[in-house]
């Protein structure tokens, strides 16, 4: 027998096994990586911009197999204090300020009830709390967990405004429970809760009950009376509940004058007007008092704890300034006219009511104070 090798046979093998491995590799890429699932975009666009009529763009599936935000297991609960009525009543302190700056969480960068307007104390009557040696303007103050409007002029204003909750504003009859978190919080609630959070929670809940609290206290020196009186009430069932509080408070003032310690500055002015009135030696000498440079000007100063209702008589007169280092009097004491305490009157009265209409699901309610 004889056998005939055709040439073409070599190269037909060869062919025939590159053809094999290059399918086998397609198909071993081809079940590793899973195929692309188009996405419908809005649209192609040129190199100028504009939309290719009837283009369509797809884009590759996106696995996501781990996550870096923290569950509650691992960064564990926020520290949280909570005082309920009981330890407000328990405290001594009368009104919601006052509670609040003795505790050890708030520090002593607070904005306290102030005396007089200054130049870095504007919030005259009202007072507010800071936590963690912040500023009022890092501690967030809320209601029932809402934000409150802020106190209309703020503290200081100029290029550090400090505006903040005025804490007097809330009766502390009207007050359920307070939670502090002592732990930032601007992630959650913004900037203005870096040093913590102050929730309020009023009451809400106080069926067919009615309390009424009088209060009266006053200094050993007898000189700033303090009267507080509230009335609670509430009617409701399981369904529907209606709260209401009033109160009113009043202090009377203390004047720097009426304490030994507070009744010398520590500088006396010269420069206080009315106290270094420039007159017309004339026209004072036409009224009563002196005539010291006939047809010029003098100096004349009215008598302490006046209001310039005072008898031209009554005056102090000398042709340079009657109060300075040089004068008649070594200067002008500010201490005589400024308040140690100012002088607060407060009252209001707070509103709250809900109606179940299909249990918890879906309340309705309304709050007015």
């Amino acid at each position: 027998m004889n056998t005939i090798q055709l040439p073409e046979c070599g190269l037909f093998r060869k062919s025939a096994v590159l053809l094999a491995i290059f399918f086998a590799i397609i198909l071993n890429v081809s079940a590793q990586v899973p195929s692309p699932a188009p996405v419908a975009a809005a649209g192609a666009r040129d190199a100028q911009g504009n939309l290719v009529p009837g283009a369509s763009a797809t884009t590759e599936r996106v696995i996501v197999t781990g996550s870096n935000i923290p569950t509650a297991e691992e960064v564990g609960p926020n520290p949280v204090d909570i005082y309920n009525q009981e330890t407000m009543s328990k405290s001594g302190e009368r009104t919601t300020e006052q509670f609040l700056q003795s505790l050890p969480t708030v520090n002593a960068n607070v904005i306290p009830q102030s005396n007089n307007e200054n130049g870095s104390n504007t919030a005259v009557g009202a007072a507010t709390i800071a936590l963690r040696g912040f500023d009022a303007r890092a501690t967030l103050i809320l209601i029932d967990g809402r934000r409150v409007a802020p106190y209309p002029t703020g503290n200081n204003p100029g290029l550090v405004n400090v505006m903040f909750v005025d804490l007097n504003s809330i009766p502390a009859a009207a007050i359920e429970s307070i939670e502090i978190l002592k732990d930032g919080a601007s992630t959650t609630y913004g900037a203005d809760a870096v040093a913590g959070v102050v929730n309020i929670k009023l009451r809400h809940d106080y069926q067919n009950y009615a309390e009424t609290s009088v209060q009266y206290g006053n200094t050993e020196h007898e000189d700033s009376g303090e009267f507080l009186a509230s009335a609670i009430f509430g009617v409701g069932d399981n369904t529907t509940n209606i709260t209401g509080v009033l109160n009113y408070y009043h202090r009377n003032s203390i004047a720097q004058r009426d304490r030994a310690y507070s009744i010398v500055p520590a500088f006396l002015s010269s420069n206080n007007s009315p106290y270094n009135l420039s007159l017309s030696s004339d026209v004072a000498a036409a009224a009563g008092g002196a005539n010291l440079n006939p047809g010029g000007t003098e100096f004349a100063s009215p008598p302490d704890l006046t209001n310039g209702l005072a008898p031209a008589n009554n005056y102090l007169y000398g042709t340079s300034r009657v109060r300075a280092a040089g004068g008649q009097r070594p200067g002008f004491d500010y201490n005589l006219f400024a308040l140690s305490f100012p002088e607060s009157e407060r009252y209001g009265g707070y509103f709250a009511a809900d109606h179940k209409i299909f249990g918890d699901q879906m309340v309705l309610y309304a709050d007015a104070y």
